[in-house]
């Protein structure tokens, strides 16, 4: 329980706060989040983490989308920001090229 405890202490959002202590209870689950203080606590932690452009990724490699590039453009354009160079990590990851 003190893990769970942990994670109260990092004052997180609810959203943050429940998917860190789900996969800290749930080991073979990975945290889906991006927000950089839930990344902390969840490496303090030993939680392994996913976040949104690693997921678009995935979904390419798994043949489930056919462009990161353009997804990741659909963010953008909804609001979230995302430096040039995450944007161009995340192309390379996926063999789109910078």
């Amino acid at each position: 329980m003190s893990g769970l405890l942990s994670i109260a202490t990092w004052d997180l959002g609810a959203g943050e706060s429940t998917a860190l202590s789900f996969a800290l209870k749930n080991p073979s689950y990975r945290a889906m989040v991006d927000d950089t203080a839930a990344r902390r606590c969840a490496q303090t932690l030993g939680i392994s983490t996913l976040g949104t452009g690693g997921a678009i990724v995935l979904a390419k490699q798994r043949g489930l989308i056919e462009s990161v590039g353009n997804r990741l453009q659909l963010l953008r354009d909804s609001g979230l920001w995302l430096s040039e160079e995450v944007f161009n990590l995340l192309k390379q990851k996926a063999d789109e090229g910078a």
